[in-house]
């Protein structure tokens, strides 16, 4: 019965909130959808009414209203309002990347262990059941020597891209956009990061390579200012051969549906997720030591917490 279902907040009135997090929550049987907060009164009105739930312009009255929080704005605001939600013993689906900095990034983390609450990072394709499906069993496989993955949007270079103006990605470019997507599947299929380095290339352009505990070596390559619309994937090599992540013919639908799975995993209490605020920290200590090793010229060791 829909009185005795958890109730979803929404955070944030950008592209991403509006075009594929509210539509998913408001379609996803596992809670109630009933509120929606942001700092923009008409932003907040105009998706709250287009789905039938409470507006808010204030946080602490937002949070009285519900019992799980999605959070979909920048990833420098991410982390206050995290912990303002966890220490109001919200559950949390956080955006990725969680936060740029290891410090703000582990900060989120400690609050949700501090306040006990639940917590998962969107990194997309992993509440999708054929990549997560795929990146198990890729795990238990094991024996990988190499992965590649190739990654190359056009958010700067198209205007019809619909995140084309979104400042932030413009800002930080493909190493904080789409690295938390690489690195977090690489992750769920290779295991831990010990030591990453990274260089620049053209414009957007950045090669990332990172060393997993277990002795595979992966790359990244990843831009945001792709001259033309290019192929990507991610393929992984080893003793029982090749291995490619199933592609997506249907981004937006898939992100709808992937959000839909995260809601639902948060609202189950007995339904345990690998891809929680901890590991949203490890991508973003990886990411950040990508971005020293830039600066450095050097390779750099992941310091595991």
């Amino acid at each position: 019965m829909t009185q005795d279902k958890l109730r979803f907040g929404l955070i944030g009135t950008g592209i991403w909130a509006k075009t594929v997090q509210a539509p998913a929550a408001a379609t996803c049987d596992a809670v109630k959808f009933s509120s929606l907060f942001g700092r923009r009164e008409a932003a907040v009105h105009e998706i709250a009414d287009a789905h039938g739930v409470q507006a808010f312009t204030a946080l602490d009255a937002f949070l009285d209203s519900v019992d799980i929080v999605g959070i979909s704005v920048t990833p420098d605001a991410q982390p206050e309002l995290a912990i303002a939600a966890a220490k109001a013993g919200k559950h949390l689906l956080l955006e990725k990347p969680i936060a740029t900095t290891p410090m703000a990034a582990n900060a989120i983390a400690d609050a949700c262990e501090r306040y006990g609450v639940r917590s998962a990072v969107f990194f997309t394709r992993l509440f999708l059941p054929s990549t997560r499906q795929w990146a198990e069993q890729a795990a238990a496989t094991g024996g990988w020597l190499s992965a590649r993955t190739e990654a190359f949007g056009q958010v700067i270079t198209d205007p019809r891209n619909p995140f084309h103006g979104t400042q932030w990605r413009s800002e930080v470019g493909g190493l904080w956009d789409i690295g938390p997507h690489a690195v977090s599947l690489l992750c769920a299929a290779l295991g831990d990061v010990v030591e990453v380095s990274a260089t620049k290339g053209r414009g957007d352009l950045t090669l990332t390579t990172l060393t997993h505990r277990a002795g595979a070596i992966s790359t990244i390559a990843m831009t945001l200012d792709a001259p033309a619309p290019l192929p990507g994937g991610t393929v992984l090599f080893g003793a029982s051969g090749k291995n490619e992540v199933p592609a997506s013919t249907d981004w937006m639908g898939d992100s709808t549906q992937a959000y839909r799975n995260a809601i639902a995993s948060l609202a189950d209490a007995s339904a345990a997720t690998d891809y929680d605020a901890r590991f949203g920290a490890s991508v973003t200590a990886i990411l950040a030591a990508a971005e020293q090793s830039i600066s450095s010229g050097r390779r750099v060791i992941i310091d595991q917490r």
